[in-house]
């Protein structure tokens, strides 16, 4: 037979433990008033006994109550109001034990004594790191001992099981979240001192992509990423060639079609070969431009505790338009050139290159070069990772909606079937 312990663990019940108790109560008593040991050891065996015909595990507590009930039962009342005094005692020195060391694991969190970088991107020495970590050691406890089910919490301390942000655990918030950055930028959006209008320009775009991360990683635990970055981008590239164009008519001639929803390859712009000319060239040079910006805000804004970075990611690779080519490229030109001074690898955004038959896989697909561009980068830079969209599980997606397609966040490395 087990027994549940006060801590949630399971052991072998001991009935000799019963009787030692017993005879600890019985040092308080008068001699007459003293129970023999062999009354002691036939009250353990009937308590056991009845814990037999339990349907439950019993836990420490109810076997107490036992042996109280059995002491009263028997006559010995003053040893039964000993023993529940002794029992109170116990109950005060293990909760005084177990606040101490509370205070004590606080203390440490917060001098940083332990500092064990858990989380490479959080910087434990720090002042928010330090707090940040007492309020999860703290959440956890709190989780453990207030939120879930006694099996709960004991299969996860006996790592049977594995809580994820058990921190997290008790506030309800979410961990890891896909944003749909095709609305928030086509209709703008609030925040809770303003409101943002929504992007007119290729560079506003990216920019708002950053700041988009940082709001929502605040809002949550966990990841944040965009599943579809190049389809994503490619009305604001239209919208940034439109006015490179109208600057490339005005000083350089030609004919205007004002409507900034076409497409970059539009007859009604390649009429005026100079100002098209001038148009794509500085559309390719605001994008790159532009992804750069959104490189370094993300490997600069250090917006939750423990001066950590959003953890981000951007899914790209499906999109054969022109405006999405572009974007794509620019994506890899700047995660192979590095960041800074130093040209160094860009930890965020975490790059997914997605796989799609027919799309870049194979030489003759309209991004085979982006996909070889891509392995390029990887093998410098690390990213992008790879995601394969044509796999099993996500059969019977509409192709023509890259919003259906699969994306993941940059966690893992994924193997390409």
């Amino acid at each position: 037979m087990d027994i549940i312990k006060r801590t949630g663990s399971i052991e072998v019940f001991d009935r000799n433990k019963i009787r030692k108790a017993i005879l600890k109560a019985n040092a308080s008593v008068n001699q007459n008033l003293k129970i023999s040991d062999v009354e002691a050891d036939d009250i353990a065996k009937s308590v056991e006994q009845e814990c037999l015909d339990f349907k439950h595990v019993p836990t420490v507590e109810e076997v107490q109550d036992l042996v109280e009930d059995a002491l009263i039962e028997t006559g010995h009342t003053q040893l039964g109001k000993s023993y529940i005094k002794y029992r109170t005692i116990q109950t005060i020195k293990r909760v005084t034990r177990q606040q101490q060391k509370h205070y004590e694991n606080v203390k440490e969190k917060l001098m940083a004594e332990n500092v064990q970088n858990q989380n490479a991107n959080v910087d434990e020495h720090s002042f928010g790191g330090r707090i940040g970590e007492m309020s999860d050691y703290v959440s956890k406890q709190y989780a453990l001992d207030y939120c879930m089910s006694q099996m709960a919490r004991q299969n996860h301390l006996n790592n049977e099981i594995y809580i994820h942000d058990l921190s997290h655990y008790a506030v309800g918030d979410h961990n890891c979240l896909t944003m749909p950055f095709d609305k928030l930028l086509a209709e703008g959006f609030s925040t809770r001192q303003t409101d943002v209008r929504p992007a007119q320009s290729i560079n506003t775009a990216m920019q708002l992509v950053a700041v988009l991360f940082q709001l929502q990683s605040l809002s949550q635990f966990g990841g944040v990423a965009a599943s579809h970055l190049d389809w994503t981008m490619v009305p604001y590239v239209r919208k940034s060639f439109a006015k490179h164009f109208t600057d490339g008519v005005e000083y350089l001639g030609g004919e205007d079609p004002r409507n900034d929803t076409l497409s970059i390859e539009d007859e009604q712009y390649k009429k005026s070969e100079k100002a098209y000319r001038y148009a794509m060239e500085q559309t390719v040079k605001e994008t790159h431009q532009a992804v750069e910006g959104m490189y370094h805000n993300l490997n600069t804004l250090q917006s939750r505790s423990g001066n950590q970075l959003p953890f981000t990611s951007i899914n790209y690779g499906t999109c054969t338009l022109p405006e999405g080519r572009m974007v794509i490229k620019a994506l890899l030109d700047v995660s192979i050139e590095g960041l800074g001074d130093l040209h160094r690898t860009s930890i965020f955004p975490c790059g997914i290159f997605k796989m799609k038959k027919g799309v870049n896989r194979k030489p003759g697909d309209p991004n085979y070069d982006l996909y070889r561009l891509a392995l390029y980068s990887t093998s410098r830079r690390l990213y992008p990772n790879y995601a394969n969209v044509d796999w099993s599980g996500n059969a019977e997606y509409d192709e023509n909606d890259p919003k259906q397609e699969f994306s993941t966040m940059g966690k893992r490395k994924l193997q390409l079937i």
